[in-house]
Formats: C-alpha cells, structure tokens, sequence
C-alpha cells in the first residue's frame, strides 16, 4: 500500500472508494446517537445542522424530539431545508423563533468543526452535542474554544470500540480505524468537563 493509499485509508478514504466525499458526507450510525440520548437529556428545539440522509434526525424523532433539520445539500430527507449553518442568514429561514434553537446535534463536516461549534454557541440557548474525531480534543487553534466557561464543554463520551462511518453510507472494507466520541457542551454546567466511556 502506497504512502497516499495508506494515509486516505486512515481518515475514512481509500483505493477502492476514492478521496473524501466533497461536502464529507459520512452518515451516523443510528446505535450512536442512542448512545447519546441514554447519557443526555434535550428539552425544546433542536436543530441538526448537517443532516444528510436524516441519519441523526430519524433517532431523534423517534424520541418524540421537535427536530428542525437542515444541510447545505439536498440529500432526500424528508423535512430537510437547504441551509448553509454557516452563513447568518440562512438561520433565519430554519423554522427557529430569530434563528434560535434550545439545542444543536449534529455529525459536522469534519474540516468545519471547529466553525459548527462556534456557530451553534450562538445560536443555542442549552446545550449542544457533536459527533467528532477524538483528536478534535488535541490543537492550539481550539484551546480558546475549550477554555470558554459562558458556554463550556460539559462531557466526552469516547466510544470504547471503534465506530465505522463510510463515505455516502456506502459500506467497504477499511472501516472503525479512527477513533470517535460525543462532545457536549452545557450552558449550565458549572466545573471541570468529565469523560466517560461508551
């Protein structure tokens, strides 16, 4: 295996499926977000950013959550309204009183993460949750991101085994090679954030 088929292998990529999908389109396995609702409670509106296929969405809406799902592209979700998160206008054409949301999850595109965590702690009254490589806990560039206490980090929950996320949902044969865990942020949480295992 060549240098570059080794490296596209490790994030998510590899000779038999190609680079990484354009808008990084890896849908969440449903088993994770049940995870997330086992350890965490979410009252209000919630709003998925990125939803793709509804992956998230569809877990969330069978708890009986009010879910409003958006993403930048248009892949068949039922429900879903085209929105770029990023941009300021496109809050205020989500179905959210001002562009407002009692909560965020979402799966973000990986290369965006730390733009989708900045964004959601304006726009997010209580809480939010992304799903994110564990190395997202690791730069200089995010350090200030992490020290904010108006909206701090409450919880990493690290999955113990591997979770497998394919390009388009599409299965092939390099999977579970990076490691993945829920990162919450809690407006009212108070103290240090705790890590716990999955």
């Amino acid at each position: 295996m060549s240098d570059k088929s080794r490296a596209l292998s490790i994030v998510g990529s590899s000779r038999d499926n190609g680079e990484r999908q354009k808008e990084d389109f890896y849908p969440t396995p449903g088993y994770v977000v049940e995870e997330l609702l086992k350890r965490e409670a979410f009252t209000g509106i919630t709003r998925e950013p990125a939803c793709g296929d509804g992956a998230i969405s569809k877990v969330l809406l069978d708890h009986g959550m009010d879910v409003i799902s958006t993403d930048i592209v248009d892949r068949g979700f039922a429900g879903t309204g085209i929105a770029d998160f990023l941009a300021v206008n496109s809050l205020f054409e989500t179905g959210c009183v001002m562009g407002y949301c009692n909560n965020i999850i979402t799966n973000p595109p990986y290369s965006l993460a730390l733009e989708f965590v900045l964004k959601s702690k304006e726009v997010a009254s209580d809480k939010i949750a992304m799903f994110l490589k564990t190395v997202f806990l690791e730069s200089e560039g995010r350090r200030d991101m992490f020290a904010d206490t108006k909206f701090p980090l409450k919880a990493v929950y690290q999955f113990s085994k591997r979770v497998s996320l394919y390009k388009d949902g599409v299965k092939m044969k390099n999977s579970g090679m990076i490691a993945y865990a829920w990162f919450v942020w809690d407006k009212n949480h108070k103290g240090s954030p705790i890590i716990k295992w999955i």
